[in-house]
């Protein structure tokens, strides 16, 4: 189970990096590896989970700030993401340290988590992202994703990392 819910928070960053490579100058941005340092519960309910997330970054320097996202199963949200802003270096590969808070939507509860651990869970799983991004020293601007598959993203990362 905890190998389950540390894939659906890789994937939220995936879908943030998804996000931004939908712009034309960043085109090329991947996600090379997604690495968990620890986790941290707060409370019942919430937990920040720190991760070393490789990016190759051939376009110019990204900032990416105001980061939120929901899980959204069967048309229930059942999570909730949001983390802390960042920085791609200009024409890098470089890891980076991410920090992201997850927490169980209000209405959701441990029988909703459960049932991503079953096989056929995340065939109804999509995820919402929204952030805001400034390309090189531009003005940032929303980018918003809606109803992406999570199994879709799966697949994605799993393809480019075997």
């Amino acid at each position: 189970m905890r190998r389950k819910s540390v894939n659906i928070l890789a994937y939220f960053v995936l879908a943030v990096m998804f996000c931004l490579t939908g712009c034309k100058d960043v085109k090329d941005i991947k996600v090379t590896s997604v690495e968990v340092e620890s986790i941290s519960a707060r409370g019942l309910r919430s937990v920040d989970i720190f991760l070393k997330v490789g990016v190759d970054n051939p376009a110019k320097q990204v900032r990416v700030s105001e980061i939120e996202g929901s899980l959204v199963q069967s048309g229930k949200v059942i999570g909730k993401l949001a983390m802390d802003p960042f920085i791609l270096a200009a024409k890098s590969s470089e890891i980076y340290n991410f920090k992201a808070n997850v927490s169980l939507a209000q209405g959701a509860g441990f029988k909703d988590l459960m049932l991503l651990a079953s096989p056929d869970g995340l065939d109804g799983c999509t995820v919402d992202v929204s952030a805001k991004a400034a390309y090189g020293k531009g003005a940032a601007m929303p980018v918003k994703m809606k109803d992406i598959p999570l199994k879709e993203l799966l697949d994605k990362f799993d393809n480019e990392n075997n």
